[in-house]
């Protein structure tokens, strides 16, 4: 229980900027295990998002509150995700060869396609969640959950099924080390039963967006640059995350 705990553990300070790093015992075999907690920080983020949407909506119009929610997520996780994001639209729309991809990647300056690509999905964010609070307010709250759950949840089979595409060694990259597939599938099951307890019959189609955004991101990913970094992984989770939201509005709009 105790070494779950610290797996866990490992999760939380890797993905957001919790001060949970005191009661954490490093350890690179944990870091690697604690991806199937991912999913599980996500809805972790998610709910802290929707709260702050809740009190927000009491004092602000719906868009200001979806504002802030997104900021307040974005200040929790200090913008890891969106970070990959930027990267990974500079890297695949500078570059024309893996190399090259890879190396402007690498760079952490922000670059014209970065910063439209973060404009882009910023913007779509707030507007679609927005228009998903006017349909139904309730069901902006459970949105939010899954998209940040089901985020975190496509990193999973990307890391199970594709090699890490730098050259460097592995040993230095704990998540290029393949995730079992017991750890896979524990994941994927509690992933799904969160899913339907908040979306209930939304649940199918989410968790299906989800799956196919996450296969066409990894087979983009192999044929650009064979395989996934760290960068990919942030862009696939905004990728799935922004598809999820897009999906419930149009689900919301057509009931």
């Amino acid at each position: 229980m105790k070494k779950e705990l610290n797996i866990f553990l490992s999760a939380v300070m890797f993905l957001t900027r919790l001060p949970v790093s005191r009661f954490v015992k490093y350890d690179p075999e944990h870091l690697s295990q604690s991806t199937c907690y991912f999913p599980l920080v996500g809805a972790c983020v998610g709910s802290v998002g929707a709260g702050v949407l809740a009190i927000a909506a009491q004092v602000s119009s719906p868009i200001l509150a979806v504002l802030i929610s997104m900021a307040t997520t974005i200040l929790l996780t200090g913008a890891f995700h969106e970070d990959g994001l930027a990267d990974s639209a500079d890297g695949f729309g500078g570059g024309y060869t893996k190399e090259r991809t890879l190396e402007i990647m690498k760079d952490s300056r922000i670059g014209t396609y970065g910063a439209i690509a973060l404009w882009l999905f910023l913007t779509a964010k707030l507007l679609v969640l927005t228009e998903i609070f006017k349909q139904e307010d309730s069901l902006v709250l459970s949105t939010l959950v899954v998209a940040h759950l089901l985020g975190r949840y496509s990193s999973l089979p990307l890391i199970y099924a594709l090699n890490y595409a730098r050259s460097e060694s592995t040993s230095s990259k704990p998540f290029a080390q393949k995730a079992s597939l017991k750890r896979l599938v524990f994941a994927s099951l509690y992933t799904v039963l969160l899913c339907a307890l908040l979306l209930e019959e939304g649940s199918l189609v989410a968790i299906g967006v989800c799956l196919l955004g996450t296969l066409l991101a990894g087979r983009f990913f192999l044929k650009r640059i064979g395989g996934i970094t760290g960068d990919a992984l942030g862009a696939a989770n905004q990728l799935v995350e922004l598809a999820i939201y897009l999906t419930i509005y149009v689900v919301s709009v057509a009931a």
